[in-house]
């Protein structure tokens, strides 16, 4: 591969990323508030429909992998793929969060699913593909952290856009909707669907025509006649590659803890912590600092030193940082002392920023650290199978990136039912009693996950020297 991959050229393939923020933002934040709270729709039938999607996603992410990997045509192995799934994505998007005609619960409940089905599916036929351009184009060992401190940059990024436009300028308060009531105006949703579908064929075309130069540069695959058996031998062969499999692995429990998280987001601002958008609106713009540090900074930081020890370093202070604000509020009832202030007061907000800044770029680092790991995979599987996988491989980013707007936000729908989230329009008084159990598992579950996930990336045994030995062996120069 004889190119030259400018910075500039990374910074416009991992705007791509930005898609895939939006697309987790849809799925995460808003999804069940607005299907549940807004439009009434039972959480348990909401976690149905999503699950049955994601089941969907399941099977189609590793075959899309493949099928570009393998796949021949004068625009490359990659980009066909992208380019016919911008639009169609984007557009599906918009509709998620149209006003339906029908409010029945089995209407809702065939528009989520439909919806949800196709969604992640064209999402698939995006993200694998495009995202397995990246290790093609880099294959250095440390650039290969840049590349992917950029891409997790440019996905924290596209979800900061969306939150923050959604909360200063689509929450509007009415007489109806004030207050923490607010979030559920329901005519800032359809907006919000608009604004994603803009934003992906946007942040889409921008980073597919940017490496469309070097499509010329790229692998390009040996012709031969297809057969389903060998096909489906060749994928088993390579998925059961085992630092493929521990990352896979550790990533799923990391993103479903993220999930998970995100999908109660909207509902601990409201009910738990009692906000306002107005009061939270700039929490995205703020948080977006540390994400941009850590994009910039994880890369420089983790020079010369192991990304799987720097990475674990990072996600065991986030496993203390992050959770705290929830633990010292759980436990005031039990102490003699206040531990953390009270609800609507200057020193709760100035507390909960400097929480999630802290965990928010240790968090960020770690999982970039986590992602260029899985690029320096492709060349251990080459050496093991022939075969470079790159979109197979990357196919389990695209689906770890599903779960965290796809199984958290199951967990969470079927949580809402236990809990008793089934009112349509409630009070925030209403709620006290669910959303404290809610935030009691929320505190137990989190550490649980992410002690678990860091368990298994401990087992990950890829080096700087072993990466550059296979470099090597299979005489492929640095970029």
């Amino acid at each position: 591969m004889n190119k030259k991959v400018t910075n500039n050229t990374l910074h416009l393939y991992t705007l791509g990323s930005g898609a895939v923020g939006v697309k987790n933002v849809l799925f995460g934040s808003w999804l069940l508030v607005y299907f549940n709270q807004i439009l009434g729709l039972e959480p348990l039938l909401a976690s149905y429909a999503l699950a049955i999607a994601l089941v969907f996603d399941a099977i189609s992410d590793p075959l899309v992998g493949a099928w570009s990997d393998r796949f021949r045509s004068k625009w490359g192995r990659r980009h066909p793929f992208v380019y016919l799934s911008i639009i169609p994505f984007g557009l599906c998007a918009y509709y998620l969060y149209s006003t339906p005609s029908d409010n029945s619960q089995s209407a809702l409940f065939i528009k989520l699913l439909v919806t949800a089905i196709l969604l992640r599916t064209l999402f698939t036929f995006y993200e694998t593909p495009r995202a397995a351009i990246g290790p093609e184009l880099i294959t250095d060992y440390e650039r290969r952290n840049t590349l992917s401190g950029y891409g997790v940059l440019y996905g924290n990024m596209g979800l900061g856009i969306m939150s923050y436009i959604m909360l200063a300028y689509f929450l509007v308060e009415t007489e109806t909707f004030s207050g923490p009531r607010a979030f559920l105006n329901p005519d800032a949703y359809p907006k919000f669907g608009l604004l994603a579908c803009f934003l992906i064929i946007v942040f889409g075309f921008i980073s597919a025509y940017s490496t469309h130069k070097h499509i010329p540069d790229m692998v390009k695959p040996e012709p031969k006649p297809f057969k389903f058996s060998q096909f489906w031998k060749e994928i088993f062969e390579s998925l059961s590659n085992r630092n493929w499999l521990i990352l896979f692995i550790g990533g799923i429990i990391l993103a479903l803890n993220v999930g998970i998280f995100s999908s109660l987001d909207t509902y601990f601002s409201i009910y738990f912590w009692q906000w306002t958008p107005e009061e939270i609106k700039l929490f995205p713009i703020i948080i977006a600092l540390p994400v941009v540090l850590a994009g910039f900074f994880a890369a420089p930081l983790a020079k010369g030193k192991s990304k799987k020890n720097f990475a674990i370093g990072l996600f065991l202070l986030n496993l203390i940082i992050e959770p705290m604000p929830l633990w010292l509020r759980l436990l005031d009832p039990y102490v003699p002392i206040q531990l953390f202030p009270e609800n609507g007061t200057d020193a709760l907000w100035w507390l909960i920023i400097l929480f999630l800044c802290v965990g928010y770029f240790l968090r960020t680092a770690g999982w970039i650290l986590v992602i260029s790991m899985v690029f320096d995979v492709v060349e251990d599987g080459q050496l093991k199978t022939g075969r470079r996988d790159e979109g197979l491989y990357l196919s389990a980013n695209g689906f770890i990136q599903k779960i965290i707007s796809g199984l958290g936000v199951v967990i969470v729908g079927i949580l809402l039912e236990i809990v008793g989230f089934d009112v349509k329009n409630p009070t925030v008084l209403e709620m006290q009693q669910p959303i404290y159990r809610l935030a009691y598992f929320q505190a137990i579950l989190s550490p649980l996950l992410s002690l678990a996930s860091i368990s298994c990336i401990f087992f990950y045994n890829i080096s700087k020297s072993s990466h550059e030995e296979a470099l090597g062996t299979l005489g492929i120069e640095k970029d």
